[in-house]
């Protein structure tokens, strides 16, 4: 057998074993991660549920989101929906960073340790021991992700931020409501999604290089600059063009689309209609607005005219329903759709099919969540472990560290770590 093809068959045999084993994209990798509210525990999540072991650090008070948003008929001691749908894959460590021997411990689980994430306010971590320049030049093969809201480099480092806050600043909201009304912003996290997104994206890319060099590094991300680059056509026009374009007055819901694209409302709810404004004769035809529509399409009469024609057709929309609207438009052969409520598409088989599982909780009862996007042929992605209780799992990570139980029954006397439950269940 010559060289090529022995190497050929020997990468299939190994994509085979791949395939039948347990082995996913980041089995052995173990991660520490010091994260709160939104992008962070996104970032540490969708981590574990590519396979590597994802340590969650927590003070002893517990991640804000524990006790965030949630239904004002809950237990006292339930956690919120939206700690249980962002923090899943995932064990508990209760700690108190503040204390000596807090520290210390963390620092012995460092050098087990392939990487650090953390979304703290910058200079945080560093008041605890726990800089990244410090650390990764003790271990150089860590890897330390940083997630802030700007460049912790930058002028703005220490400013506070928030999705909303991050929407605003970066031109985001800009962009969304009717010129002669407030701008509106997007009703989701976008840009903490987003944000997790480009974090488990460098973090994969460091451990690659790694791969390579035997080196880790400290990889940055910051909202700012992830909302910037959502906005990477639009930024690109304000950069060359003529700056930013206004927004419309009558449903067109992006800045620089012609007429007709936008959200319209019905008799009975919205239609989103995408198309391009060769599709406006047939359009108006539909409709039996050619009289009003056609005299405006002349030249650049869909950018010009847009906020009329967008008027002209809201309008008669009005006097439809959805189903209507869109069974009438269809044969134009443009993009539409009715907009649908979070509850409504959630219910669509093609989303709950793959998206949405179903677990039980400690707490008691059951609860659904949105599991991650990504598809591998080569692995699923891992749903084994649901979001943890506050330090549930801190005896069991600190006697894999090779903290003995006496030591443990100490930091639990003296307040530096937390555990659930009584002592005597926990050894």
């Amino acid at each position: 057998m010559g060289a090529k093809k022995a190497k050929v068959t020997a990468n299939r045999g190994a994509k085979a074993r791949a395939l039948d084993s347990d082995v996913r994209p980041l089995t052995g990798i173990r991660v520490l991660a010091f994260t709160h509210y939104a992008a962070g525990p996104i970032a540490a999540q969708y981590l574990g549920s590519l396979g590597a072991e994802v340590i969650k650090i927590e003070a002893p008070s517990g991640d804000y989101q524990r006790r965030g948003i949630k239904e004002s008929t809950a237990a006292p001691d339930a956690p919120s929906p939206y700690f249980l749908g962002l923090n899943r894959n995932q064990r508990s460590l209760s700690i108190d960073l503040k204390r000596p021997d807090g520290q210390a411990i963390i620092r012995q689980m460092i050098s087990q340790a392939d990487v650090i994430l953390e979304n703290f306010r910058p200079g945080a971590l560093k008041r605890m021991g726990l800089c990244s320049g410090e650390l990764i030049a003790e271990h150089p093969s860590l890897i330390y992700c940083s997630i802030a809201a700007y460049d912790p480099a930058g002028p703005s480092r220490d400013k506070p931020g928030q999705d909303l806050i991050i929407q605003a600043l970066s031109g985001i909201a800009s962009l969304g409501g009717p010129a002669d009304g407030p701008p509106i912003p997007a009703g989701a996290y976008i840009v903490d999604t987003y944000t997790a997104s480009q974090a488990v994206i460098g973090i994969q890319a460091a451990l690659r290089q790694r791969d390579h060099t035997g080196l880790g590094q400290w990889v940055r991300v910051d909202m700012m600059s992830c909302a910037l680059h959502l906005l990477a056509s639009e930024s690109s026009y304000a950069l060359n063009a003529q700056g930013q374009a206004s927004r419309g007055r009558n449903g067109i819901s992006h800045s620089h689309q012609p007429a007709p694209y936008g959200i319209y409302s019905t008799l009975d709810g919205a239609i989103a209609v995408v198309a391009y404004p060769e599709s406006l004769p047939d359009i108006a035809a539909v409709l039996g607005l050619s009289d009003q529509i056609l005299p405006l399409l002349e030249e650049k009469g869909p950018w010009t005219n847009r906020d009329k024609i967008a008027g002209i057709l809201s309008d008669r929309l009005l006097q439809l329903t959805s189903d209507d609207a869109v069974t009438r438009l269809a044969p134009t052969g443009i993009l539409l759709a009715p907009v649908r409520s979070i509850d409504q598409a959630l219910a669509d088989p093609d989303v709950a099919n793959e998206l949405v599982r179903e677990v039980k909780h400690s707490y008691g009862g059951r609860y659904r969540v949105i599991l991650e996007p990504l598809k591998l042929s080569g692995s699923s992605l891992i749903f084994d472990r649901p979001a943890p209780d506050l330090g549930e799992h801190t005896v069991e990570v600190l006697r894999e560290t090779g903290i003995d139980q006496e030591r443990i029954d100490a930091l639990i006397a003296g307040g530096a770590i937390r555990v659930p439950g009584r002592l005597e269940d926990r050894k």
